[in-house]
């Protein structure tokens, strides 16, 4: 690895152990991946304040086709910055050119996108379909339809889950070759799935309390603007808020950003160990296997 400090990678090890890598991987080498990293984390931040300042206008104030193209630039510019950042931590990881990285980086977030757009488009045309059935269908007629796709969308993010080993191990390989490798490292993620189930569930419990304490500034200026908003439109106060108060979301907002970018980097790390943990258990496998026919 690059100038970070940390454990042996080719290990086998339980979900604790994972996590307890990943921390204090993350923790012994903080000064350097901020150095390293906080010119991207800044970019990434800024254009997340910039998206998510033209969404919560376009939801209180609406827009018109000027502010939906400017969303569509917006979302754009996060997934590059996301997957930039995503390349510079992974250039941190493995070692290798940052170019090689933010180009499988990319590769990566290009599937998932299409396999989100697969699954929002199958979940669209279910809902079509229904309502084009049933020409007088009610929210309380469709509940069950949706009630039904968001468990269908469970199942599929628990079946995802195996592309973990898959991804880290495209981004750790450099022969690997992603349409080659795809369905059988599926197939070893699958049978470890316990472990990286667990792994992956333990380390959101701990950073979720982390983001929403790192959030609350964002949520108090977000519960401001609503309820101004609120008071203009439909009571007729005056808006109450300073001539200064965009300004104050756009840093609030940006600083969030930041700081999530780098309390992430601690499931980055998990699964990096998470690789490492399957990689060795599968050849230690095939050495046991071995033996026996020998």
């Amino acid at each position: 690895m690059d100038n970070l400090k940390q454990a042996v990678i080719n290990k086998s090890r339980s979900y604790t152990a994972c996590l307890s890598e990943a921390h204090r991987m993350l923790f012994d080498n903080i000064k350097v991946i901020f150095s390293r990293t906080w010119a991207y984390s800044l970019v990434l931040a800024m254009v997340s304040a910039l998206y998510l300042s033209l969404y919560i206008h376009a939801m209180l104030y609406g827009g018109g086709f000027g502010l939906a193209v400017m969303l569509c630039v917006a979302t754009l510019a996060a997934i590059a910055a996301g997957t930039v950042f995503q390349a510079r931590v992974m250039h941190l990881v493995n070692g290798r050119p940052m170019r090689w990285n933010l180009a499988r980086c990319g590769i990566l977030t290009a599937c998932c996108i299409v396999a989100g757009i697969v699954l929002i488009g199958v979940c669209a045309a279910v809902v079509f379909g229904i309502v084009e059935s049933q020409q007088y269908a009610t929210l309380a007629d469709m509940q069950p339809v949706f009630i039904c796709l968001g468990g269908m969308s469970v199942v599929v993010a628990l079946l995802m889950l195996p592309f973990v080993y898959t991804s880290m191990k495209y981004m750790m390989e450099p022969e690997c070759k992603l349409r080659r490798m795809a369905a059988k490292t599926y197939a070893v993620g699958l049978r470890h799935w316990g472990l990286v189930f667990t792994a992956l569930f333990l380390a959101e419990l701990c950073v979720i309390p982390c983001s929403l304490l790192v959030s609350l500034p964002m949520f108090i200026v977000l519960a401001a603007n609503s309820y101004s908003v609120y008071g203009v439109n439909f009571i007729g106060d005056p808006t109450g808020l300073p001539s200064y108060f965009t300004a104050i979301q756009a840093a609030v907002f940006t600083l969030t950003f930041f700081i999530w970018a780098y309390v992430n980097i601690f499931i980055v790390f998990v699964c990096y160990f998470l690789y490492g943990s399957i990689a060795t258990r599968e050849k230690e496998k095939k050495e046991i296997a071995n033996e026996l026919k020998g």
